[in-house]
């Protein structure tokens, strides 16, 4: 491999995070006083609350401020305090986290975490940041940024997870868990509506089935948006063909477009047929459908030449996506002296989608989508204690996936490109199925009053067997395409050694090592194997050092955390999104190199007054490679994307994409009581840096200045809840990605800015 130079710059942050961290873990343990139990009427105490995760997989679960590692967690409590209604809006508000909608297709979630995350819309590339919801892995990124309606709990764990998660979590781990029925009759209705034609209906109803025994519960959710976007193209181009020999075509014509349609429905059954027993049957079954990602040049509205958050593609295209899911829970009591855990998942995805993805008034370049997932998984666990003093979670895992993705290309150089790019249609894709089996234990000793020290290790082995269709394919219709039979093999040991302190009642102090694991993979779309071949790439292990302070003060009306960390990564995958006069822009997924990210991160809840709270977080982070793997200057020179002056390869940059140097934010919470009820305003501000999108960092996302704000009236008890919001009241304009058509400009699908909304909330227990 070859060795990078070293930036000075790493070197000056660490001297920074260290001493910033030495500060302020001194200044807190200094004045950290003894707690007491804080509760709080209203919701300017909210976040103060005490919150619980099951991020250790225990048999119960635990304070949020008592787990050592860095995570972030918000009950149904904290969500509606700070108005969330949509899980990426938490992406601003925690430190070094980006929770957003990105790549080819809509409905397709790529989080990054602590400067990991993927650019791929395709699922035969694994994410960085796993996804799991009501304990089950969510193995493909489509359709997981949901409604926070019904959530029970939202819990973002930052750092590599892999000893109780598996592979798939070098970044971290998102974990929503819905809400179980407590037995008692329970109804919720929720209304809502904004000032660009966007409304929904939310509605659960939970109560006794057989008394003490079985309890049930059903939501149903339906949304309806008109389209954000406006689009000023009159043109009428010519129909493509979509998969399956069907036409599909909506011409552009002007108007709203980005209209979307949402309808699930989720029943949950529990049954407890005894004081030791708890049977949990969940089922989801939802369908999203409407336009595709309204794309646009972002050169030209970067240059003003048009105007913010319109269009003028020339084709609306589609998206249809459906999912059903099963999670079946069995928890047993006094198992020996702990809880025997079975979580059996199962899920399955249908997406196809159209999508012009130059986003202009002229035929350049559109692509459709096809995609089909089924996976099961079961994972086998007991958690629970061997005498006083060690307590330990072992368990195992077994999971497979069947993938079926298709895209085609249309390219049409009349409509723009220049030679040697032919008129043509482009067939990429092909089939994977995969197996994964893990086995994990994890132990914590308590030695002293105040100290424990952990220990643990997973061992993971993973298979891959795909068929990458060979360019060049031009059969769209029916993908009957030639193809190579690849095979892949991994496994990997991710242990984890780590010690907490505390301090005092309400005052801890953490550090640990651990080991993530990311499986090789398959490059679907194989568009010019002779530049980037089909796979199968190695495996990415990460190795990170982490340290932190957990804390309360001032009778648990102040509570601040803070962690510092250092993550070395090697044999990284990341995929290349580069011009190519052939293919207009290729991708695909190589091991580039190695890589270094050190950062800081702190959060603060404070209650100033009975009535009134602020929030803030902040996070710094750098990342840099140290050493580029030899295919990265091949594929600079098949591409000819070396600097003719100074010989420098441009395929990687020295910055690492969707890792943003610093952002943070800050809100508030105000309660003013109107006798039995009561009026609460909050508001947040949040900033995140200007980073790179792609990895030959020509592609910047600009810096991210975002204003939310409501006013919320809620009835005596709680029985009613009334909200007027605003998202984005400063109107920026951002995009889910960056793509460089052919070399001359750049386009991507845009997010929404400002908008208005009324929300009414009415439940009955």
């Amino acid at each position: 491999m070859r060795i990078l130079k070293q930036d000075k710059r790493m070197d000056a942050v660490t001297r920074s995070l260290t001493a910033a961290f030495a500060a302020i873990t001194t200044s807190v343990v200094a004045f950290a006083l003894p707690s007491s139990t804080f509760a709080q009427e209203g919701s300017a105490g909210a976040l103060l609350e005490e919150i619980v995760t099951v991020a250790r997989k225990r048999g119960e679960a635990e304070a949020v401020q008592e787990v050592p590692i860095a995570v972030s967690a918000f009950g149904a409590e904290q969500l509606d305090a700070l108005f969330v209604t949509r899980i990426d809006d938490l992406g601003h508000l925690m430190p070094n986290v980006q929770l957003e909608t990105i790549g080819t297709f809509p409905g397709v979630q790529s989080f990054s975490i602590r400067g990991q995350g993927i650019n791929s819309s395709i699922p035969s590339v694994d994410p960085t940041v796993g996804v799991f919801y009501d304990g089950i892995y969510m193995g493909t990124t489509f359709g997981v940024v949901v409604d926070t309606f019904d959530l029970e709990s939202v819990e973002v764990l930052r750092g590599p997870q892999g000893l109780l998660f598996g592979r798939n979590v070098t970044g971290g781990a998102v974990i929503l868990r819905s809400r179980r029925p407590t037995g008692e009759f329970a109804t919720r209705v929720r209304v809502g509506a904004t000032d660009e034609g966007q409304a929904s209906i939310a509605a659960s109803i939970e109560g006794s089935l057989i008394e003490d025994t079985l309890t049930g519960k059903l939501v149903a959710y339906y949304s309806d948006d008109d389209g954000y976007y406006t689009n000023t193209n009159p043109e009428q181009p010519i129909p493509a063909p979509f998969p399956g020999d069907i036409t599909y075509y909506k011409a552009a014509t002007g108007g709203d477009v980005g209209a979307i349609e949402t309808t699930f429905v989720r029943p949950t059954l529990v049954w407890t047929p005894s004081d030791r027993q708890e049977w949990i049957l969940i089922a989801e079954s939802g369908k999203t459908e409407g336009d595709g990602a309204v794309w646009a040049s972002v050169t030209e509205q970067r240059a003003g030449a048009l105007g913010t958050f319109t269009s003028t593609a020339d084709e609306v295209g589609f998206t249809d996506i459906t999912w059903d899911q099963l999670t079946f829970e069995i928890n047993i009591d006094e198992i020996g002296s702990g809880t025997l855990t079975n979580l059996f998942g199962y899920r399955k995805t249908e997406v196809g989608s159209f999508v012009d993805i130059d986003g202009t008034w002229l035929p350049v370049f559109g692509a459709t989508g096809d995609s089909e997932a089924e996976q099961y998984s079961n994972e086998l666990r007991w958690s629970g204690s061997f005498g006083s003093n060690w307590e330990a979670t072992l368990g195992l895992y077994y999971f497979e996936q069947d993938l079926l993705y298709n895209e085609g290309r249309y390219v049409r150089p009349g409509g723009g490109l220049p030679p040697p790019a032919t008129e043509a249609t482009l067939a990429l894709g092909g089939t994977m199925e995969s197996e994964n089996v893990g086995v994990f234990w994890n132990n914590d000793f308590f030695i002293g009053d105040s100290f424990t020290a952990q220990i643990g290790v997973r061992y993971t082995d993973e298979s891959k067997t795909a068929r990458i269709y060979t360019a060049p394919c031009f059969d769209v219709v029916t993908f009957n395409c030639p193809a190579n039979d690849l095979q892949g093999d991994w496994d990997n040991w991710t242990p984890k050694l780590g010690f907490t302190q505390e301090l005092s009642d309400n005052a801890r102090v953490y550090g640990y090592w651990s080991k993530g694991f990311r499986s090789g993979g398959f490059n679907f779309r194989n568009a010019r194997p002779d530049v980037i071949p089909p796979g199968p790439t190695r495996e990415e292990e990460s190795n990170m050092i982490e340290f932190g302070l957990k804390s309360e003060f001032k009778d648990g009306t102040v509570r601040l955390n803070v962690a510092a960390y250092h993550n070395e990564i090697t044999d990284t995958q990341r995929e290349l999104n580069v011009p190519d006069p052939f293919v207009v822009v290729l991708q695909g997924t190589i091991n580039a190199g190695d890589v270094v990210i050190k950062g800081i991160e702190a959060d603060l809840v404070a209650l100033i007054t009975d009535e009134f709270s602020i929030n803030a977080s902040v996070g710094i982070q750098d990342g840099r490679y140290t050493s580029l793997d030899p295919i990265v200057d091949s594929i600079a020179q098949d591409l000819g994307a070396v600097d003719p002056v100074t010989g420098q390869q441009l395929v990687i940059g020295e910055e690492l994409p969707r890792l943003a140097p610093s952002n943070g934010s800050l809100g508030f919470s105000w309660d003013f009581p109107l006798g039995a009820s009561y009026l609460n305003v909050t508001g947040q501000f949040t900033y995140r840096e200007a980073n790179f999108y792609n990895d030959s960092n020509t592609e910047r996302f600009d810096s991210q200045k975002r204003v939310n704000g409501a006013i919320n009236w809620i009835s005596p008890n709680q029985t009613w809840r009334v909200s007027l919001y605003g998202k984005n009241l400063n109107n920026e304009e951002n995009y889910g990605n960056l793509t460089n058509i052919g070399g001359l400009f750049t386009s991507g699908p845009m997010q929404p800015g400002r908008y208005f909304g009324l929300q009414v909330d009415w439940q009955y227990q």
